[in-house]
Parts: C-alpha cells; sequence; structure tokens
C-alpha cells in the first residue's frame, strides 16, 4: 500500500489517498502515518480510497483503533470514493454505521471545512 498526501485547499484538513492494499503488512505503517497528523496538530483528516483495493481485518481493526484515537481527541476521519469491495466489506461488519463515508473527496472536505480544533491531551 502507498500512502500519499494530496494537495488540499482547506485549512486544517489533511487529504490523505490510499493506494493498494490495507492488510497486517501495512497497518502499522498507515497507523504511524495517522499518529504522526494527530502529533503535528492535524485535527481532521480525508480518506480518498478510490485506489484501496483491499481490505483485511487487520485493515478494518486498524480503521477503527485510528478512528477512536482521532475521536477521543475531538477530531476526526472523513472517508471518500470507498471501492465497491471494500464499501460491502464496511456495511457487512456494521462500521458504515461508525466512520463518516462520503461518495467523493469534494462532499468529504466540504464536511471536513467544519472540523474543531482538537482537544489537547
Amino acid at each position: 500500500m502507498e500512502i500519499r498526501q494530496r494537495p488540499c485547499d482547506v485549512e486544517g484538513v489533511t487529504l490523505l489517498a490510499l493506494d493498494g492494499g490495507l492488510d497486517y503488512t501495512n497497518t502499522g505503517q498507515f497507523i504511524e502515518k495517522m499518529y504522526q497528523l494527530m502529533d503535528e496538530g492535524c485535527c481532521c483528516v480525508v480518506l480518498d480510497l478510490t485506489r484501496l483495493t483491499y481490505m483485511s481485518s487487520w485493515g478494518l481493526a486498524s480503521l477503527v483503533r485510528v478512528h477512536h484515537h482521532y475521536a477521543a481527541r475531538g477530531a476526526r476521519i472523513a472517508f471518500a470514493n470507498l471501492h465497491s469491495a471494500v464499501a460491502t466489506l464496511l456495511q457487512i461488519s456494521r462500521l458504515d454505521r461508525l466512520f463518516s463515508l462520503y461518495p467523493t473527496v469534494e462532499a468529504a472536505l466540504a464536511s471536513a471545512s467544519k472540523c474543531a480544533k482538537p482537544e489537547q491531551p
């Protein structure tokens, strides 16, 4: 999996694109990147999942872990452009009820622009 930071015009929002698959071989890299962003003061991340083609149970667990880490600090993560297989997996696992899912990056960015600054631990 490759994590690419994309240009974003919304202040306080980081836009990341995940390419490939999210599984046990790279969840550590993903979690580390997301925690690093939080440590740098990022209060909102939009994940563009257009090119995320595969997600294992390890990948699901990493999404939940990162979501809770952000939520506990008043920050948020928005998911955009879910691939049909990934969207189905989130629906089956009922995680679509936990996460903020958006059909496009633009919709996710519009919602993310309302993010408040995270609380300091």
